[in-house]
């Protein structure tokens, strides 16, 4: 049994890359959601969990994602994106974040990243920025 595994740094940077040509959104979860790589895979089976905003600011199904990149760190990858921004005059409290491929349905719209923020987050009629790591949102080493 092997005991060690190699990505070619040019796989990485496949992937990566097809993340960047794809549409993708944020939608934010309420403390309630419990994640689960194994059997989450499309936005469908965790947006009963979907918070909602009093004041509109943050629509159903999440907000666009700006631009995003395939940066290189040696034989690494990352995917970095414009941080987002809801509001003002919003009204939230989540938990977590996740980021998904928008297909425009939610059956067939995959999960890429759910994200813990391990305690809720809540911001009362005010501006909501989602600044991301320095070295990117995703990194495949």
């Amino acid at each position: 049994m092997a005991e060690l595994s190699c990505i070619p740094k040019f796989v990485k940077q496949e992937i990566v890359n097809g993340w960047v040509g794809e549409a993708w959104k944020l939608m934010l979860l309420s403390k309630d959601h419990v994640p689960n790589p194994g059997t989450q895979q499309y936005i469908s089976q965790v947006s009963n969990y979907e918070i909602t905003d009093a004041a509109g600011k943050y629509p159903p199904g999440g907000v666009s994602v700006g631009t995003k990149a395939c940066l290189a760190d040696g034989n690494n990858y990352y995917l970095d994106m414009d941080d987002v921004t809801i509001g003002p005059g919003s009204y939230l409290t989540f938990q977590y974040i996740v980021l998904y491929k928008d297909t425009g349905n939610p059956a067939t719209s995959p999960i890429r990243v759910q994200i813990d923020m391990l305690t809720d987050q809540v911001v009362t009629n005010g501006t909501c920025v989602i600044h991301w790591d320095i070295n990117g949102v995703i990194y495949i080493q």
